[in-house]
């Protein structure tokens, strides 16, 4: 707001220089350079320095590192997500955790059996012949069938689901 009133009493004060000096020189002359040209530049020079002195040094700016998953100890990594997985909802369990531990088995199997990820998870999601493919009947009803309903079962469900994954074979 500054900068327009500067810039308004810059214009009045210019005009009436320009008035006093068209009135005692004659109307019929041409007016110079310095009459026209050099206030001008004055005003130019107001503004930029009340702009100058409005505006601020620009700071230093500190990037933050973005963490992409998670960086510290994984086995604190895990017990976080067994805390959570114990008092979570049912769908949370069933969407979330699961899922992870069915993957987990889609790549064993997909490794040992030497087929593909995609081909191995709709063997596996069919009860018929993904129980007959896994051979073990309580693991595929860990990863496939309900949730437990209470935290410890939950999370000894999960050891023992990693247990049986890490252990089956072909």
């Amino acid at each position: 707001m500054n900068s327009i009133r500067l810039l308004f009493w810059s214009a009045v004060a210019y005009a009436v220089v320009l008035v006093l000096i068209r009135g005692v020189l004659s109307s019929e002359s041409t007016p110079t350079l310095s009459l026209t040209g050099i206030p001008l530049i004055v005003i130019v020079v107001m503004i930029a320095r009340d702009l100058a002195g409005k505006s601020t040094s620009p700071t230093v700016t500190r990037t933050t590192p973005t963490t992409r998953g998670f960086k510290g100890n994984p086995v604190q990594f895990l017990s976080g997500q067994f805390r959570v997985a114990a008092t979570a909802s049912n769908a949370y369990f069933e969407n979330i955790v699961q899922a992870r531990l069915r993957e987990l088995l889609i790549a064993k199997v997909a490794l040992e059996a030497g087929l593909e990820r995609e081909a191995v998870r709709p063997l596996l999601s069919d009860p018929g012949r993904g129980s007959r493919l896994v051979g073990d009947q309580v693991l595929y009803r860990m990863l496939y069938g309900p949730a437990p309903k209470g935290g410890i079962a939950r999370m000894n469900m999960i050891g023992d689901a990693i247990d049986l994954i890490g252990a089956w074979t072909i």
